[in-house]
């Protein structure tokens, strides 16, 4: 049987305009009964992650900046974005799209693997926005989701997770608070909180898209994987039947079969 997710899926945000960082405590659903509500939160349309400041007319696109989970050498949690020092070298944390994670680039543009294993190594020094002339536009990334009801044993799309207020006949509802993002089904009493499954941006050689927890047939044998995140390295890793994990990238994984996912398909998850 499958095992559900635990993993927290938070985020910060850079404000174009404002010229201002935004922390997870500053993205939380607004409260219009507070004598100052907040204007400025995140939710899933499309199942794409968009932050966003209401104040404005139109309303001001944020820069999401998912953590990575890792936390440095004083116990602060690293981003995507944050500027790192270790051993007296300068790095920037950036997102990978050919291998679905996060790596180090260099001052002279050469990339490294990071890690949650590096926390004793590395201390946070600033971000490419407040520290460094990263231009929004090209920071940003799609960020999509699909999500698992575990009551009725639904996989929504993303397709399926949009706007309350643009469609009232959704009983989907997904938002962040604090910057982590939680997806509601509110047909429920009380609502069924949904897994969270974000998309690698890897296709398959079918062009399937593949999220994580799906299930892929590799190679020439039809060795099966699971697509898992790893906090240790950072990424998507494919999960093999004897419990080793390979990294993957979008090459290897064009070459696959997506066979289903390890909730409507608990039968092919790699036993071990």
């Amino acid at each position: 049987m499958a095992e559900e997710y635990t993993r927290e899926w938070k985020y910060r945000a850079w404000h174009p305009v404002e010229k201002k960082m935004y922390s997870p405590e500053d993205l939380e659903e607004p409260d219009t009964e507070e004598d100052a509500p907040k204007t400025i939160f995140g939710q899933l349309i499309d199942g794409k992650l968009r932050i966003t400041d209401i104040k404005t007319n139109p309303a001001t696109e944020l820069v999401p900046m998912q953590s990575t989970n890792w936390f440095d050498n004083e116990q602060y949690e690293v981003y995507e974005g944050d500027i790192l020092e270790i051993d007296q070298s300068i790095y920037q944390v950036i997102w990978d799209e050919d291998t679905a994670g996060y790596l180090l680039l260099g001052e002279n543009d050469d990339v490294f693997p990071g890690g949650a294993y590096l926390g004793d190594a590395m201390k946070i020094v600033g971000n490419v926005f407040e520290n460094g002339d990263a231009v929004p536009d090209e920071r940003r990334r799609t960020i999509k989701f699909r999500a698992w009801d575990p009551d009725a044993k639904i996989m929504y799309m993303p397709e399926d997770i949009k706007d309350p207020q643009e469609d009232m006949m959704i009983s989907l509802y997904a938002y962040l608070s604090f910057g982590a993002l939680y997806i509601y089904d509110l047909k429920n009493d009380p609502p069924m909180e949904l897994i969270p499954m974000q998309s690698t941006g890897w296709r398959d050689s079918a062009q399937n898209e593949i999220y994580e927890g799906d299930i892929l047939s590799v190679g020439e044998y039809d060795e099966i994987a699971q697509v898992i995140w790893s906090d240790e390295v950072g990424q998507f890793m494919l999960m093999a039947n004897d419990g080793t994990l390979s990294p993957g990238d979008s090459s290897i994984v064009s070459q696959t079969e997506r066979k289903g996912n390890i909730y409507q398909d608990p039968a092919l998850v790699p036993q071990f």
